[in-house]
């Protein structure tokens, strides 16, 4: 009897699980709302040709009407938020651990520097096709071939500098 004991216990320790199970398991995160905010503290700093400019805030976000929205973000093009974001200007935007990214105004191909205010209330800067601002990725390409967006973007963006030419 204690042989089938010993038995019974060893099956019993190889068949239990190593960690909790319950522990393991994790709620659904509540979606995002739908209309997000600009956060109140928002302070991208601004320069042009190396001379501070104003910053653009919050309420510099919530009074100018995003030049490109759909029901998941809105974006305005820089030069809408920076007027002096001439033709044929470099926008350079940056991170809080001060990587930059480049981006001509227009670039080569057309492409213009937005500002993005994504569902979530991240705010980023990249380039967009001012015909297809928002192109779909999701379902197109070949199976681990989809080439999906790959042009660069700043998140988040503390810093802008705009030369002129």
């Amino acid at each position: 009897m204690t042989r089938w004991l010993v038995v019974l216990a060893l099956l019993t320790a190889g068949c239990s699980r190593a960690s909790d199970e319950a522990g393991a398991k994790q709620w659904a995160s509540e979606p995002p709302p739908e209309d997000v905010a600009p956060p109140k503290d928002l302070q991208i700093g601004v320069t042009v040709d190396g001379a501070a400019q104003a910053s653009i805030t919050a309420t510099l976000l919530l009074t100018t009407p995003p030049d490109f929205e759909d029901p998941e973000r809105r974006a305005w093009l820089i030069s809408t938020l920076v007027p002096a974001a001439t033709p044929g200007s470099r926008v350079q935007a940056f991170s809080p651990q001060g990587v930059g990214v480049t981006f001509e105004r227009p670039s080569p191909t057309g492409f213009e520097p937005v500002l993005f205010l994504t569902r979530r209330g991240d705010l980023i800067v990249s380039a967009v096709d001012p015909k297809d601002p928002f192109p779909r990725y999701h379902g197109q390409g070949g199976r681990l071939r989809r080439v999906g967006d790959s042009l660069p973007r700043v998140m988040p963006v503390t810093r802008l500098e705009i030369v002129r030419r």
